[in-house]
């Protein structure tokens, strides 16, 4: 005959199953709270520098210059001191046309992302540009906004790629 086991050992087998379950759920807590955890992107941290700013980027502008309402496509590629060449497609109120060969140039920097540029047009044509890059420096929003160039009110987004 088997004997029965004790009241102690019935109570220290069921505790042995609860600490064992509990380890169990708070193993699978770590394990879902690490895999919902936001990851976070390392490429906005420090200064922005020219350097961030070479390659190639098309941005959209549109806006009001001096040939009435126009949308416009810029296409460019920056050294790592922050010019290069352009091309740039307009549609507006003067007609359709096709600029290459012009120049954009970053002409002043901040760490923050802030600064200038200048976007050529043509003969005796162009753009006093004011830009701030995101942290991530894949996008660059342009405005110009100096009241040495009235009569052109033109804006848009630049994305780098």
């Amino acid at each position: 005959m088997v004997p029965e086991p004790s009241m102690s050992t019935n109570l220290e087998i069921t505790m042995a199953l609860v600490q064992k379950s509990l380890r169990i759920a708070a193993a699978a807590a770590v394990a879902v709270a690490a895999i919902a955890a936001p990851v976070v992107a390392s490429a906005g941290v420090g200064y922005i520098g020219y350097p961030d700013l070479a390659g190639n980027w098309t941005a959209t502008l549109n806006g009001f210059t001096g040939c009435g309402s126009s949308a416009m496509l810029v296409t460019f590629n920056l050294n790592s001191a922050g010019a290069g060449t352009a091309s740039l497609t307009t549609h507006g109120q003067c007609g359709d046309s096709v600029a290459t060969g012009q120049t954009f140039k970053v002409t002043a920097l901040n760490t923050n992302g802030t600064g200038t540029a200048g976007l050529s047009c043509g003969v005796g044509c162009g753009w006093n540009l004011r830009l701030q890059v995101s942290p991530d420096r894949q996008i660059m929003n342009l405005i110009d906004v100096d009241p040495v160039n009235p009569g052109n009110y033109i804006a848009g987004v630049a994305v780098h790629y």
